[in-house]
């Protein structure tokens, strides 16, 4: 069995607190570690949403992301997306490879396929 690597190649550029409550837009160019509230759009390389934090998207855009609290909205994710254990997920989701751990869980719609963040026909509706 692959082992999951649960941690960025680089250290966490950002680690935003239980304390705070958010809405916008979050866009970084290095990994973030997420355990607030937030409501509105995050734009990432690595995103990690832990245990106590409460996301509501509407669109998250990434390389890879981890999930081990609450999410809810549309992922758009290049690689990986992890759901751990206890992680409550409410999304649609495109992404290359989908790994959903035992005790973890998820509603929504999955569309698997190798595809680029700035891919938009992947996207859009073509009206065929």
């Amino acid at each position: 069995m692959k082992k999951l690597n649960l941690e960025p190649s680089e250290p966490y550029a950002t680690h935003i607190g239980p304390a705070l409550a958010l809405n916008g837009i979050l866009r970084s160019s290095q990994p973030l570690d997420l355990h607030c509230v937030f409501h509105g759009s995050i734009e990432g390389t690595f995103i990690k949403i832990s245990r106590n934090a409460k996301i509501e998207a509407d669109l998250l855009r990434a390389q890879k992301v981890i999930i081990a609290g609450q999410f809810n909205g549309s992922m758009s994710v290049s690689e990986e997306i992890i759901i751990l254990p206890g992680a409550s997920v409410t999304s649609d989701i495109k992404v290359a490879c989908l790994h959903i751990i035992e005790g973890a869980q998820f509603e929504g719609k999955i569309k698997m396929a190798g595809f680029s963040l700035d891919d938009k026909s992947q996207t859009e509706d073509r009206g065929h």
